[in-house]
């Protein structure tokens, strides 16, 4: 009877550190999503930080909703970061507080900090485009230069750029920084959205994390709003890019390609 007795108490006892490990197993997937370009409307803003998930915002320095909206995001607990655009190979279109290869260090390093100072609440960076100029390791070593100097501020390369060296310099300089796995919505078309989250949530499930970013747009903000639920439905959680910090990972990035990428 008694050896009966420690047999149960054995098995219940593996079940039960069987359903914890599980659980725990589950619990480490962890993924974020940063909707870039956010400032130049309030309306797009305001979808964002009222989707029901720990959504990341990105902000464009020096437009015209920005300090408003990283604001409201801070007050909503959705963590605030700043776009900091970088010369592309093709920019058609002037965007304020651009870094542009031509500049000195002195005219570099005050636009870093003016674009700093345009965006409140803000815990990292992501470069908006920057497919020329975050190949160059001397502009690169001024900005990590400058965001060291704010403590624990991050910087997520968008990965515009396959030859990039933003990782590199972060790292040379201290800075806690993370790569972009996917970008949702290259072309914003619905059937791309979709094949696009899902290759985010198979990179999730087996590298237990992974990072995307999108844009405010109405397809992909639609897409959202219907399909966030599938992370969980996956054993996925969703946060903020400053928790997956410890769960760095450098396989798996998928470079933006194609003519869809040639302005970034």
């Amino acid at each position: 009877m008694r050896a009966n007795i420690q047999k149960y108490i054995r098995q219940f006892l593996f079940l039960y550190l069987l359903a914890i490990f599980s659980s725990a197993t589950e619990a480490a997937k962890l993924a974020s999503i940063i909707i870039d370009d956010i400032g130049n409307s309030y309306e797009y803003g305001q979808a964002v930080i009222n989707l029901p998930a720990p959504i990341t915002l990105s902000i464009l320095p020096k437009t015209e909703f920005a300090a408003q909206l990283a604001t409201q995001a801070y007050n909503a607990s959705k963590e605030v970061m700043l776009h900091l655009p970088l010369q592309s190979i093709e920019h058609h279109k002037p965007t304020p507080g651009t870094l542009k290869l031509h500049m000195t260090r002195q005219q570099f390093s005050q636009q870093v900090k003016d674009n700093i100072a345009s965006v409140p609440y803000i815990r990292g960076i992501n470069n908006h485009m920057g497919s020329l100029l975050s190949q160059h390791p001397g502009h690169m070593d001024w900005l990590m230069a400058e965001v060291a100097k704010h403590n624990n501020m991050f910087f997520v390369d968008s990965l515009t750029s396959s030859k990039s060296v933003i990782t590199e310099m972060a790292t040379a300089h201290q800075v806690p920084n993370l790569v972009r796995d996917v970008f949702l919505d290259p072309d914003f078309e619905p059937d791309t959205i979709h094949k696009q989250f899902d290759q985010f949530i198979d990179l999730v499930n087996k590298n237990g994390h992974a990072i995307a970013i999108a844009h405010p747009h109405p397809s992909t903000l639609s897409f959202l709003k219907d399909n966030l639920s599938r992370l969980a439905e996956n054993g996925i959680e969703l946060v903020p890019v400053s928790k997956l910090l410890e769960l760095r990972g450098d396989e798996n990035h998928v470079t933006c390609t194609g003519p869809t990428c040639s302005g970034l």
